[in-house]
């Protein structure tokens, strides 16, 4: 027999669904076919033994989106493979990543490779959720140790309304106020990824509480599915350390772990992991060395926090470190703010654009724009460190800028408002611990020192988190670089003084309990708030005016049917209005014209120009005119744009016209009434009356 097909069906929100393998991927160690209506994701998952020695568990997560799914072609006119993820790709694949990372064994170190790929998209059905549901049964049905199943759902917000959403979402706005993915086993949650439109902390509650009900549905269905399939086997090298070379460790070092822990200085890590080398030679690898030193500072930083009720660096679990923020540190840009938070300091410059600026998206759905956008940068020096500076950036940089971009996303202003490109790039000058959340500090200080009319100040904070046996918990407001890398998570949250913006959380334990998630949100309200306001002391609101540097704008209306002729066949009328006036135009589908220029002449200029097009002649008014053809009878006049009308030779001056280049030649500007509009629509202007005495009108 060819195929041993296994599959199993079952419905979601009216929604036909089903899981399936047997039919695909046939090498593969595990391949599902996962259905949500005519949404189709696969997910391989395969494990071999690890190639050298590692520290950590190398588990690499792909998210692909194929353009056939949707029926649609690279939008690329040079290059129609598709041949890198798109950052939103590489923000889903972190998420699937985050939501089952902490279900493996600690000692597990075998290369795993995750790869989704969306195969059919009807665009009424989410494969993102489907996808993480997917993964979790790939990884129950391959040869890794995974402690599953885990779920995934969306949960929104539709006119007040908490529900589960199965339709992809795109950004929150005022009517869609959550956009909440959270991930679970049906009784804690191990990942949430969420933008929202100033939820208050008791409804984003609901939402979860909800949410983890909802995945208790998913995970019925996968383990049914599960059952109908054939057992693997789960046993694997564990490379769990020697508790033997973990108690010489500790007896050889004794207090210097503490000591150590306290200082947090680098050089003295790298001395201490130095005599350990030298101390134990040939009876342990360097890896297995450098682990359990790693594996003694976390212990010890647990056993400090439960016994001395305070942190390594002497704060309480609720004090946030020092705080500064200021504005306006670099001259020449459109707006400058800078966040400090400890060590950690974030550097944020915003630059305004022309809509022409508009960063284009091409995805599965086809091509959208966007115009306000973040970018996070953190080059080597940020950490202390010697190394080379990458070309592109991180996955983890990628994700900070997306989780500071949605946090504004709510307070921007609409192109109405403000027809600028806004691009935000964040240059991290520190890092010990929540810079993305500097980051959205630093953007809303940037913002407002550029002039943007944001509507509230956002700030950001992060949590960590201590457990101790007999489920009791600390919650640590403002987590610092340690506790990140110690702890059991990190918890981030920004908004306004109203609600939250974004949330974004992984933990490094098996779930949070709705009692942790509570505890945080209300310890991280707190925190925010003082965020804030420290940001206000720096500025209280946008500046009045934008920077002299950056591009003036007038905002103009023309008929829809004018746009075409603005436009001009493959864009030349506007490409030589731009080259005239220089200043560069934008239109939009319901015919506002966005004129943005350096200056205020070449504003003017081509604002002229465009008023023009819009223009219906009324016999009797005078207009500004451009001479555009000499004949033996006259000349045509253009008065506006595709407007033209007839100076005869009697209408020239008072004297006898014999030659009409004696008076006029072609480009010349010239005032003119509109004498009359005749039956077909001609004009008939007149030079000698623009200046002529008004006649009084006779009953």
């Amino acid at each position: 027999m060819l195929f041993n097909q296994k599959s199993y069906e079952f419905e979601i929100d009216g929604r036909k669904c089903s899981f399936e393998t047997g039919k695909l991927a046939l090498k593969s160690e595990s391949a599902i076919i996962a259905r949500m209506g005519d949404t189709v994701v696969e997910v391989n998952v395969n494990t071999a033994p690890a190639k050298q020695e590692n520290d950590y568990f190398p588990m690499s997560v792909e998210y692909i989106e194929r353009f056939y799914a949707s029926g649609k072609i690279n939008g690329s006119r040079f290059v129609k493979i598709e041949r890198f993820p798109s950052d939103d790709a590489i923000l889903k694949a972190r998420m699937i990543d985050r939501a089952l990372r902490s279900r493996f064994p600690d000692d597990y170190r075998d290369d795993l490779n995750l790869i989704v790929t969306v195969m059919s998209y009807d665009e009424e059905s989410d494969p993102v959720i489907l996808a993480i549901n997917a993964a979790s049964v790939a990884l129950m049905n391959s040869q890794a140790p995974f402690d599953g199943p885990i779920s995934g759902v969306r949960m929104g917000m539709e006119k007040g309304e908490i529900k589960p959403v199965y339709k992809g979402m795109d950004d929150v706005d005022v009517e869609n106020k959550m956009n909440y993915i959270l991930g679970g086993d049906g009784k804690v949650f191990t990942m949430i990824d969420a933008a929202c439109w100033e939820v208050p902390e008791e409804e984003i509650l609901k939402a979860m509480e909800i949410g983890l009900e909802e995945t208790r549905k998913w995970i019925d269905a996968q383990n049914k599915f599960i059952e109908l399939l054939d057992k693997k086997n789960k046993e694997y090298k564990s490379f769990k350390l020697d508790e033997a070379m973990l108690s010489a460790m500790s007896d050889f070092l004794g207090e210097k772990i503490t000591e150590n822990l306290l200082a947090g200085d680098k050089e003295k890590h790298e001395q201490t992991k130095e005599e350990i080398f030298k101390n134990f030679e040939g009876k342990y690898t360097k890896i297995q060395m450098s682990e359990g030193y790693e594996k003694l500072l976390k212990k010890a930083m647990r056993e400090y926090v439960v016994s001395e009720k305070k942190r390594v660096d002497g704060r309480g679990f609720d004090e946030i470190r020092e705080m500064d923020a200021e504005v306006d540190l670099l001259p020449r840009v459109h707006g400058s703010g800078l966040f400090t938070r400890g060590v950690t300091q974030v550097l944020s410059i915003a630059t305004l654009g022309t809509l022409k600026d508009a960063k284009l998206v091409d995805d599965m759905l086809g091509e959208k724009e966007k115009r306000y956008m973040h970018y996070y940068n953190d080059l080597p020096f940020a950490y202390g460190d010697v190394d080379r500076v990458k070309l592109s950036p991180s996955r983890r940089a990628i994700g900070h800028g997306m989780l500071a971009e949605k946090a504004l996303i709510p307070v921007i202003p609409s192109v109405d408002e403000f027809p600028y490109t806004i691009l935000v790039m964040s240059e991290v000058q520190g890092e010990n611990g929540s810079s993305s959340m500097a980051s959205a500090c630093g953007s809303t200080l940037a913002l407002m020192a550029a002039g943007v009319p944001i509507k509230k100040m956002v700030g950001g904070i992060a949590c960590g988190l201590i457990t101790e046996e007999g489920n009791s918990f600390h919650v640590l407001t403002d987590m610092q670089g340690v506790e990140d890398f110690y702890g059991d998570m990190d918890f981030k949250v920004t908004g306004t003084k109203d609600g939250i913006t974004a949330v974004q959380m992984d933990n490094k334990m098996s779930g949070l309990t709705m009692e942790i998630v509570k505890d945080t949100f209300e310890k991280s309200k707190i925190a925010r708030l003082k965020v804030l306001e420290v940001m206000e002391k720096a500025i209280t609101k946008p500046k009045g005016e934008l920077s002299k540097f950056a591009p003036k704008v007038v905002r103009a209306e023309i008929p829809v049917d004018k746009i075409g002729e603005l436009i001009g066949p493959g864009g030349k009328n506007i490409r030589e209005l731009t080259e005239r006036t220089g200043a560069e135009i934008a239109v939009e589908e319901n015919g506002a014209v966005n004129i943005y220029a350096m200056d205020q002449k070449s504003i003017d200029m081509a604002l002229d120009y465009v008023k023009k097009l819009g223009l219906v002649p009324v016999v009797g008014e005078i207009y500004d005119g451009k001479v555009v053809t000499i004949m033996e009878y006259g000349a045509f006049v253009d008065i506006a744009p595709g407007i033209s009308g007839l100076v005869h030779v009697s209408e020239i001056t008072d004297e006898f016209v014999k030659d009409v280049r004696k008076y006029l030649k072609e480009g010349d500007e010239v005032k003119v009434k509109l004498v009359s509009k005749e039956r077909d629509g001609k004009l008939k202007l007149s030079i000698k009356q623009v200046n002529a005495p008004k006649q009084e009108k006779t009953e």
